[in-house]
């Protein structure tokens, strides 16, 4: 009994494993062009989609919202760097999002040309009611796939897919039920 009892208070102290998963992701909902999902200037990045099209994903925990909106604004502070801004996925609120990247500072690389143009950031926080039960997130990376590009006077345009990915401790009651349970089999295997 004191076997079993010193097990199952080892395994209230495992040290959870990081996973590292897709946190959300979607595809280009508009596919030309002539219908952009963002636009760049030389002093901000903005975005938005209200229209029916965007599918976010949510993997890391089953999730599929189909029709969603999204809204975008990020500081431009420099030919390639970004500051500060917020990228939020909503269905009918925008103050409840399903899911939203808040960064610190970012890179973008554009015009279009080989390789695409691309959006990535630093200093990234992941959050939204899509999210629940995966916190908390570290290690948190996004990037905006850009395609179409219109090429204007004041700025340019984009279509664009999205990926982010994070590493995700388990919750703590998972990790405890998972070592009992290792306790538990280690001391039947001992009696038997």
């Amino acid at each position: 009994m004191r076997k079993l009892f010193a097990l199952s208070a080892a395994a209230l102290f495992v040290t959870p494993a990081f996973a590292v998963v897709t946190i959300a992701t979607h595809q280009d909902p508009s596919g030309n062009g002539a219908n952009p999902v963002f636009s760049v200037t030389g002093s901000a990045i903005t975005g938005g989609w209200t229209q029916p099209g965007l599918t976010l994903q949510i993997p890391a925990n089953s999730l599929t919202f189909n029709n969603v909106n999204m809204v975008a604004n990020i500081a431009r502070t420099g030919a390639n760097s970004l500051g500060a801004g917020t990228v939020t996925y909503y269905t009918s609120d925008i103050n409840n999002p399903i899911f939203q990247i808040t960064l610190a500072n970012g890179y973008i690389a554009e015009p279009f040309g080989l390789g695409g143009s691309y959006l990535v950031a630093s200093g990234v926080v992941f959050s939204g009611s899509g999210l629940a039960g995966l916190t908390p997130i570290t290690s948190t990376q996004f990037s905006f796939s850009f395609a179409n590009p219109v090429i204007g006077a004041n700025g340019n345009t984009y279509t664009a897919s999205m990926t982010s990915s994070g590493d995700v401790v388990p919750e703590p009651a998972t990790m405890t039920l998972l070592g009992l349970g290792v306790a538990a089999i280690a001391a039947r295997k001992r009696k038997s």
